[in-house]
C-alpha cells in the first residue's frame, strides 16, 4: 500500500485551495503547511504504530498548543479511540476511509481552528528576532551578562540558577521591551550552562524560527532557553531555580 501517495492524493488536493503544501513524510508523520509571513500553520497526520492514525493541527504561534482532530468533531461523530483519540485501520480500504474522514475533519473544523490558534496568547513572548539575536550572539551575550551579574568560573551551576532567579524576581513587572536584552542575556547564560553539562550545542530551528539547545542522541533532547526565561519572568519567577534545575537534570549527560 502506497500510504504517502494516498495521503497526498486525498489530503493534498483538499487543502491546496487553502494554501497548504505537502512538506514531507518524516518520523512517522505526513505534514502539510501554510506560511503567511512568519506565521506557519500545520496539518499533521501521524502514523502512531501499525494500524493507528492520529490527526492534529499546530501553529508556530507563541502559547498555542496543538489541536487534536478528534476534539473538534461534533457530538455523535466518530472521535476514534475513546481515550487516546487515534483511529484504527486494517488494510488499504480502511486506511483510505480514515484519510477521507480526516479530510472531512480538516475542511469542516480544522482550518477554522487553525485560524483561531494563529493569535499569540500574550505579547510577552520570544520573537523570531529575539531568538535569532540569541542564536547569533550567544557567546558574546554570555560573557557580557556573566560579567554584569558577577558570575565567574568559580560560580557553580546551581548558584548561576539562583542569580538568574534573583534577577527575574527583582525585575518582575517591569516593562517587557526595556527588559528584553537582559532576558536574552540570561537565556545565553542558562543555555551555555546546559550546553556544557549536556555536551550539546546551539541550533537554529528554521521551521519554527526559534533557537534551542540540543543534546544529540538517538532521540535528541532539546530545550528553549529564551522561552524558559521569559515564561519564568512573566509568570512566577520564584519557581525559576526549580524549573532551570529540572531542565538541567533532563539534559545532563550521565557519567
Amino acid at each position: 500500500m502506497q500510504k504517502t501517495s494516498i495521503v497526498q492524493e486525498i489530503i493534498g488536493k483538499a487543502v491546496e485551495p487553502n494554501g497548504f503544501e505537502y512538506l514531507a513524510y518524516n518520523a512517522g508523520s505526513w505534514t502539510f503547511q501554510k506560511s503567511v509571513g512568519e506565521l506557519k500553520q500545520s496539518i499533521i497526520i501521524r502514523l502512531m504504530s501499525k494500524g493507528k492514525l492520529k490527526l492534529y493541527f499546530s501553529t508556530n504561534v507563541y502559547g498555542q498548543k496543538s489541536i487534536y482532530g478528534e476534539t473538534l468533531v461534533k457530538e455523535g461523530e466518530d472521535r476514534g479511540h475513546e481515550s487516546l483519540g487515534y483511529f484504527t485501520f486494517e488494510g488499504e480500504h480502511e486506511f483510505v476511509r480514515t484519510i477521507e474522514y480526516f479530510k472531512k475533519i480538516i475542511l469542516d473544523y480544522g482550518i477554522a481552528a487553525l485560524e483561531k490558534a494563529s493569535v499569540p496568547t500574550t505579547e510577552i513572548r520570544p520573537t523570531k528576532e529575539s531568538n535569532l539575536h540569541l542564536f547569533q550572539n550567544h557567546e558574546e551575550l554570555n560573557i557580557k551578562f556573566r560579567q554584569k551579574l558577577c558570575i565567574d568560573d568559580s560560580t557553580s551551576d546551581n548558584d548561576i540558577f539562583r542569580v538568574a532567579q534573583d534577577c527575574l524576581l527583582q525585575t518582575h513587572g517591569q516593562d517587557f521591551v526595556s527588559m528584553s536584552e537582559t532576558l536574552i542575556g540570561l537565556a545565553a547564560i542558562v543555555g551555555n550552562v546546559i550546553v556544557n553539562v549536556s555536551d550539546g550545542d546551539w541550533e537554529w530551528d528554521s521551521i519554527n524560527d526559534i533557537c534551542w539547545v540540543v543534546k544529540k542522541e538517538i532521540y535528541p533532547k532539546k530545550i528553549y532557553p529564551l522561552s524558559i526565561i521569559i515564561s519564568c519572568w512573566r509568570g512566577k519567577p520564584e519557581h525559576t531555580f526549580t524549573i532551570l534545575s529540572n531542565n538541567y537534570s533532563y539534559m545532563k549527560t550521565k557519567n
